[in-house]
């Protein structure tokens, strides 16, 4: 399976992807395309800056800290 993966510092603005809610639609703007994704699971890591082999799933993963962790959101291309 292939998935994009969209990592970013929560201290830059990005710690909304670790909260966001089962049910969310992401909207993606491309050149020519927008694409749409539907957030279908979360998942926690304790720590910060943790390995993440293995925790990258569906057809877009969202990453950042949230707090002293670390989150992912999955999503769904819809």
């Amino acid at each position: 399976m292939r998935t994009v993966v969209v990592v970013g510092h929560d201290y830059c603005g990005f710690g909304q992807f670790a909260a966001l809610p089962v049910g969310t639609v992401v909207t993606v703007e491309k050149p020519h395309e927008v694409l749409r994704y539907r957030v279908y699971a979360r998942h926690l890591t304790p720590g910060r800056g943790t390995p993440a082999h293995g925790l990258y799933w569906g057809d877009l993963t969202l990453q950042s800290c949230g707090g002293p962790d670390t989150g992912f959101t999955y999503l769904t291309r819809t």
